[in-house]
């Protein structure tokens, strides 16, 4: 049952992943060549350094070495992918143009299906939050000014990680511990209810899906139905919980040529943080009328096109 169910994961995933038009393994490995000098020169501190004990559990960390006057703004970026690929170096130009604009960018490898599951990387994300925390200044990162940035599936991990850290939730058979505050959380084109995601239950009905195909295989893989935290915020019955979800500011992004992801994903979840936390501050970032779909803030950046660098740095700083 188990092996249908990775099976038909993965062709959700082949759909949705050739739905765009600039990401692609092809493209990947052509950004890696093009940037992969960048590794080598006085913008990056630190390649592959272990935060955790699973095989993917490493990050890159960015900085500009010839500045070591004061501690930098950290900004952690968690790539998407299905949740079946993508990989740190997809983003080294990300990195690069953060560390030259100031920050100290970290850029995470986690554990992907099918070597683990959905606990796998909330536990790692997880791991990873309090690693910067804890070890970041030694690249010269200021520990109190974090931000935690997610795309696509890496949002969705993201925000799971967030709410389920904040609800005091169980993940592996453990309760999360508490994470150090933050001082934003940016999500950018995720899909936050599985449901959004669900290519294929929409290929058999045009009607909003409720519990589609890829709500229902992670549920199973995980052995729990607490896989999208829109859905376990709608849980929550009660108003005005006043939830503390670990930052004072929540920022969504999303394009309006995304065909992968409606926009009732972000609207959807920023509803169920006012209504359960109304002091936390949210903003929606709606790129209108530029034609950029699912990919082309990120891709942008990751080609290092100088609109799309300086887009995502106005989203960093807003």
């Amino acid at each position: 049952m188990k092996y249908f169910l990775f099976i038909t994961l993965f062709i959700t995933s082949f759909i949705l992943l050739n739905n765009g038009t600039n990401a692609g393994p092809i493209k990947d490995f052509i950004s890696w060549i093009k940037n992969s000098n960048t590794l080598n020169n006085n913008l990056v501190s630190a390649s592959d350094v272990q935060y955790g004990p699973r095989s993917k559990d490493y990050v890159d960390i960015y900085r500009n070495k010839l500045d070591n006057d004061n501690l930098k703004p950290c900004v952690i970026f968690v790539h998407g992918g299905a949740w079946v690929k993508g990989d740190k170096h997809n983003f080294i130009e990300l990195g690069a143009s953060l560390s030259r604009n100031g920050y100290v960018a970290f850029l995470p490898n986690y554990t992907l299906i099918p070597e683990g599951n959905i606990e796998d990387m909330v536990d790692d994300l997880h791991r990873l939050i309090r690693w910067v925390w804890y070890y970041g200044y030694l690249y010269g990162g200021d520990r109190d000014r974090i931000t935690l940035v997610g795309y696509s599936a890496g949002a969705h991990v993201v925000s799971l990680t967030i709410v389920k850290t904040a609800l005091k939730m169980y993940n592996k058979n453990e309760m999360l511990g508490i994470l150090p505050r933050l001082e934003k959380l940016i999500l950018i084109s995720g899909p936050y209810n599985l449901n959004d995601f669900d290519q294929l239950s929409k290929l058999f009905s045009s009607n909003k899906v409720e519990n589609g195909i890829v709500q229902r295989i992670f549920s199973e893989i995980n052995g729990t139905e607490e896989v999208s935290p829109t859905i376990i915020l709608r849980n929550l019955f009660m108003n005005n919980l006043n939830i503390d979800f670990g930052m004072p500011k929540i920022i969504f992004y999303w394009s309006d040529e995304d065909n992968i992801i409606p926009e009732s994903s972000a609207k959807d979840l920023m509803n169920e943080i006012r209504r359960v936390s109304p002091q936390t501050e949210i903003k929606y970032i709606f790129d209108q009328g530029n034609h950029a779909n699912h990919e082309t803030l990120l891709m942008g950046v990751r080609d290092a096109k100088e609109k799309y660098q300086k887009q995502f740095l106005n989203i960093i700083r807003s």
